[in-house]
């Protein structure tokens, strides 16, 4: 809703709940604090404005996050709709059918900041006890913001269970006493005419958001950010929205607090270009400025200034390294430790993946086929030969030029020992690696020693990738009191469970057995993660104790049931372990010397490390099951591993969708490609892997085709195969991420299009040589749809149009810093190919048709022939908010609602507007569901949004 914001009392509040016409149910209730503005900026309606430009202008959201904001006097603002979901926790937000209901208390309740308490605490208590009983649920629906996100919002000073004892005192009082607020719609007594009032305009204020578009599945706000006042008066004395709200991941707000915690690398070297660079002059600003003033606020609270050097694992890419420090800063700051991370941009597990799935492609075998026996070895063999090795070579080649000569670590290094001599006696100095991070760390503690840095307090190693020999070699003689490394502790799994882990789910053991058999040049190379390799050599096992002797170092094998203590770790996958809250929280303890029972702020267990566990492919978000709503739970394994042959094999959905014709099979093929020759990309392959995750929730069979598997006779082949193996009842859907182009007409079927005398076409990796994919060839294939069949495409590339009239046009849309146009301009060279290729009979017969006439796919295409298709952050712009519609839910959507809100996600000044080509008969249809499928109830709203 847009200012003026109404604000009532806690009196009044209760009666708009129980009059309120909820469409939406309510299944929880999310309690967040402002941080800023706290309760000495807080003024009044000024302040809520100010949230409101916050979270519309610079977040980009539609609207402010909150349902209500519940005032230090203990007040009420109106906030959002109460029938629209809240921006609270990335993937627990819900959506139009159920979901949470959010508020946010003005304040710092941090330790040491402001009382949480009086007529405040009251009105929450209340609130939360109101709500909950509106709709018959338990206290325990309570979810606090730290319970969902790294953040410690609502306040570290506020405890979880003293708040739920009182709201449930609070249900008793209300379910005992005559005050409480009947439910229903009866009528107001005589003597409340003034109540009735200002209920009536409460409710009228709030169904002033209908109709807004849903915000991105991810939205919540940013604990710890700027004052919401200061933020919107920036925006507004700039005269507009902060560039850096759209397109980039961060915000400028975001990126000013994560740089003094930042060091980022590439190939050693300080990063120059990229998402994200450091120069010497970033590091100077944090020994010289930043931890300065760390270590001022150390030594008011009378404690050491304790630093943690993390370095990530190598199958992280610079975006996923980059947000999952994000994720973690406040967190370690909140337990008195103040983080350094190395971003070493190694992005191994992407390319490692595709590897794997080049594999399983060749042998074209089901489940069948994947076992520690049969395929394994093939694997291990398959990367030793091929790119495997000579890729992990390169990046731990990496991890050591970082600490060599003119590294970027070597710098950090001596950096680090000139403020530890400047402030002996007054700094801790610790460090993890995960993964390939220990390989980093393995180089980094070493020459940091020899740098003149003391000691390192403690170093812990997560599934440490190190080879056991340069272990021995680097750190070994540095382990133990006065050595150097004074605490080393080791978390990685028991073997048991390492063989119970999978590479992409193609390899069926864990990331350090494929590295031990086959990327390292050896096979059978000691790792020192792997738990045959500790106990298998004399000097690791001395060193761990694990041939009787005291131990010099500790080994914590996971997963070992323990969920908090010094010794705790659940993990069960390679990728698990830096989102493990037991094994972080272990960490945590040993860095701040606490005992297994002593209280530190744990990290929260939201889900986010089943979703980031397998870093083989983009995140899948978790999808709550609230019943006929249409979300769905992912499935766990890709529709290949459940199939035994190609694409005529039935495929039974693990959950079906709300609708299902008999025999209706889901099948979709999926194209991304970065690898162009002469005009590379960077986030098509991510695109092609998130839609192909978000197809299998939504219960597709499907197959990738990536980087060099996407030639022209490949897309030709599997796009014939999906076509011609297609029955009536079937939903297929063919996506493509990469470049799209235009070449001459050779048959003169475009004399009369929008772009006369010229085929759209998309780029396959062979196009250099002439091999497109032009209109023609697609329109040939889709001809022979068979009736009754649901074709849906989507196109991420530039001018991609109906696909079989592609629109063109010259893109006079601004393109932002950094991103790329999907879009390649043909060469003579490429024209004279592809000529030479068409005349020599190597093209399809044309198929000539007025476009949106005689379709009968449906096609949704990423921008207008007028604009260009953008990449940033390594995805495709059209790709990011489709999928973040398309996870909020199908149930109820049309193909042009679809359309509609793909287009409004990208916020109130969109580059580029989602554009849907059909018949018009087809607009109105269900999106991705078979076409006997029920109108969808909102149809006819949606093709108004389209006309």
């Amino acid at each position: 809703m847009p200012a003026p914001f109404k604000q009532i009392t806690r009196e009044q509040f209760a009666q708009l709940l129980s009059t309120f016409p909820f469409k939406r149910k309510i299944n929880a209730v999310h309690m967040h604090h402002t941080w800023r503005p706290n309760h000495a900026q807080y003024r009044g309606h000024d302040t809520i404005v100010g949230m409101w430009r916050f979270h519309t202008e610079t977040n980009g959201w539609s609207d402010i996050a909150q349902h209500i904001t519940i005032a230090p006097d203990g007040s009420i603002w109106l906030g959002r709709d109460w029938n629209r979901a809240p921006a609270s926790a990335a993937g627990h937000n819900g959506n139009a059918q159920a979901g949470p209901f959010m508020f946010e208390m003005i304040g710092d309740f941090d330790e040491g900041r402001d009382l949480f308490g009086g007529p405040q605490r009251e009105t929450v208590v209340d609130v939360i006890a109101r709500v909950q009983q509106r709709f018959g649920l338990p206290p325990g629906t309570l979810q606090f913001h730290n319970m969902m996100s790294t953040k410690s919002c609502p306040g570290t000073s506020i405890d979880f269970q003293d708040v739920l004892q009182d709201v449930s005192q609070r249900h008793q009082e209300l379910m005992s006493s005559a005050r409480a607020v009947p439910r229903g719609d009866g009528p107001f007594p005589a003597d409340q005419v003034e109540l009735h009032r200002v209920v009536k305009e409460a409710i009228a204020s709030l169904q002033e958001g209908a109709g807004l578009a849903p915000d991105p599945f991810d939205a919540e706000p940013c604990a710890h950010g700027p004052s919401y006042a200061e933020a919107a008066g920036r925006a507004n004395a700039r005269g507009g929205i902060p560039a850096s709200s759209r397109g980039n991941k961060f915000s400028a707000f975001e990126l000013d607090a994560m740089r003094p915690h930042i060091v980022n690398l590439r190939k050693g070297q300080f990063s120059s270009s990229g998402d994200w660079t450091t120069s010497e002059g970033d590091v100077d600003a944090i020994f010289d400025q930043h931890l300065p003033a760390a270590l001022k606020a150390a030594r008011d609270r009378e404690r050491p200034l304790r630093l943690m050097f993390y370095a990530h694992g190598g199958l992280n890419d610079e975006a996923s390294a980059l947000a999952g420090a994000h994720a973690r800063i406040d967190w370690w700051q909140s337990n008195d430790i103040y983080p350094i991370y190395f971003i070493w941009e190694t992005g191994l597990g992407e390319t490692l993946g595709q590897m794997l799935e080049g594999w399983r492609q060749r042998r074209g075998a089901g489940r069948n086929v994947f076992s520690d026996h049969v395929s394994d070895p093939l694997i291990e063999a398959f990367a030793h030969r091929t790119l495997g090795v000579n890729l992990w070579d390169t990046m731990k080649t990496s991890a050591e030029r970082a600490s060599a000569s003119n590294g970027g670590a070597l710098y950090v290094a001596e950096k680090l020992a000139a403020f530890i001599d400047q402030h002996k006696g007054e700094v801790e100095v610790h460090a993890a690696g995960h993964s390939a991070g220990a390989i980093f760390h393995t180089h980094f503690v070493p020459c940091a020693l020899a740098r003149g840095v003391p000691r390192f307090d403690s170093l812990h190693l997560l599934a440490p990738a190190v080879r056991a020999d340069l272990f021995r070699n680097n750190l070994f003689t540095h382990i133990g009191a006065g050595q150097g490394v004074e605490n080393l502790t080791v978390y990685t799994m028991a073997d048991s469970f390492e063989k119970d882990d999978n590479c992409a789910l193609v390899y069926r053991k864990s990331l350090l057995y494929l590295i031990y058999k086959g990327l390292e040049f050896e096979v059978d190379t000691p790792i020192l993660g792997l738990e045959r390799c500790l106990r298998s050599d004399a000097d690791l096992k001395r060193l761990f104790g694990l041939a009787g002797a005291k131990p010099v170092a500790d080994v914590v094998w996971s997963d070992n049931q323990q969920e908090r203590g010094r010794s705790a770790s659940r993990a069960r996958t390679h990728g698990g372990f830096d989102d493990d809250s037991a094994t972080m929280g272990s960490i945590v303890r040993r860095v701040l010397g606490k005992q297994d029972a002593d209280p530190i702020i744990e990290l929260p267990r939201d889900g986010r490390a089943a979703r980031s566990a397998d870093l083989w492919q983009a995140p899948v978000d978790e999808w709550d099951d609230v019943g006929s709503d249409g979300w769905q739970q992912p499935v766990s394994e890709p529709a290949w591993a459940q199939t035994t042959s190609g694409w005529d094999t039935a495929y039974s959905a693990p959950k079906p969708q709300p609708w299902s014709g008999p025999g209706a099979r889901r099948r979709a093929l999926c194209v991304g490609i970065d690898d162009y020759p002469t005009s590379p990309l960077g986030g098509c392959v991510n695109d092609a892997n998130d839609w192909g995750t978000a197809l299998v929730n939504l219960g597709f069979e499907h197959r990738m085709l990536l980087n060099g598997a996407a030639t022209r006779a490949a897309i030709m082949r599997e796009l014939k195969a999906l076509v011609d193996g297609s029955r009536a009842g079937d939903v297929i859907v063919f996506q493509y991420a990469g470049h799209g182009t235009s070449v001459p007409d050779l048959n003169g079927d475009e004399a009369d299009g929008d772009t006369p005398g010229t085929d759209e076409a998309v780029c396959p990796v062979d196009c250099d040589s002439g091999e497109l994919l032009i209109d023609d060839d697609i329109g040939a294939i889709f001809s022979r749809l068979p009736d009754g069949v649901n074709l849906t495409c989507f196109f991420d590339c530039c001018y991609s149009g109906t696909i079989s009239r592609m629109a063109y046009g010259q893109g006079t849309a601004t393109r932002p810093a950094g991103a790329r146009a999907r879009f390649i301009q043909p060469s003579r060279k490429l024209i004279e190919a592809f000529t030479a290729k068409r005349q020599a009979g190597a093209g399809s017969r044309s198929v000539s048709r007025a476009a949106g006439v005689a379709m009968r796919e449906v096609v949704f295409s990423a921008c207008l022939s007028s604009e260009v298709a953008l990449e940033n952050q390594g995805h495709g712009d059209f790709t990011r908010y489709a999928l973040q519609v398309l996870k909020q839910g199908t149930a109820g959507l049309s193909n042009a609602d679809f359309a509609a809100r793909v287009t409004q996600a990208f916020g109130r000044i969109p580059r580029q507007h989602a554009k849907l080509y059909s018949s018009e008969s087809s607009q109105t249809l269900a999106l991705l569901q078979p076409l006997g499928a029920p109108q969808p109830i909102y149809a006819d709203a949606a093709a108004a949004h389209m006309a």
